[in-house]
């Protein structure tokens, strides 16, 4: 679903942020752990979450307008005192990391994005490190012909959701973890009368099957991120245990 409107120029300070799990084995990728064991599914959590954080620092970009790279972590799998910025995450020079908060996922976005002063904001996660590098170079000229610029995951979530500023209405009354989850945020946009501009579609990584067509997409990619997470994977599914 695509509407177009006039074209709004990104010119303020715009926040990139990438949702994610600290890699805490048997709280993440909790279906791929069933096929290769907690430990190698979090280490391939981990590995899949460096890969996007260097992939959106280098593709979505602006020359017209500062940017922020923000990490924001689930704070709930932390340990007791423990701070975020102490953990296991490879995090590129520039990005910062802040908690998310609790309840479902649209609380946590909701609360991210209002924390991040309710402007222009691209919402990723680490379950698509492989989106397309022409596509992450699209996020923010599509988000500049409509007020909503989100991109579907073929399991009916979405890989991205990116406004121009909060819109508490995107992130209510969504069945999250659903397959309805794309076509509700679009309807909800619709129903507020905000236009949308949809990215292509991607896949995301949950079942094993969705590791092999991962490994499978990787296999004569050249991207540096892409060398690395395919090195990263190998040794871990590669690996004895």
């Amino acid at each position: 679903m695509s509407h177009t409107t006039q074209s709004r120029a990104l010119t303020t300070a715009i926040h990139v942020v990438v949702m994610a799990k600290p890699a805490v084995p048997g709280r993440v990728k909790t279906r791929l752990a069933r096929k290769v064991g907690p430990d190698k599914a979090a280490a391939i959590h981990a590995a899949m979450l460096d890969c996007i954080l260097q992939r959106a620092g280098c593709h979505i970009t602006r020359d017209e307008a500062p940017i922020s790279y923000i990490l924001a972590l689930d704070e709930t799998l932390v340990e007791p005192g423990q701070d975020l910025g102490d953990l296991d995450v490879d995090l590129p020079v520039g990005w910062r990391v802040i908690p998310q908060g609790t309840g479902d996922l649209g609380d946590r976005l909701g609360r991210v994005w209002q924390q991040l002063g309710n402007g222009p904001i691209v919402f990723l996660g680490a379950d698509t490190p492989d989106v397309p590098s022409e596509t992450l170079d699209k996020v923010l000229p599509t988000l500049e012909s409509a007020d909503v610029a989100i991109g579907p995951v073929a399991d009916g979530g979405y890989w991205t959701l990116a406004a121009h500023g909060f819109e508490p209405s995107l992130l209510t009354s969504i069945d999250w973890g659903t397959s309805t989850v794309y076509h509700q945020t679009v309807t909800a946009a619709s129903q507020a009368g905000l236009s949308v501009a949809t990215l292509p579609l991607w896949h995301d990584v949950d079942q094993p099957a969705d590791l092999t067509r991962l490994h499978d997409r990787l296999h004569d990619a050249t991207e540096a991120a892409f060398v690395r997470l395919r090195s990263r994977l190998s040794k871990v599914l590669n690996a004895k245990g």
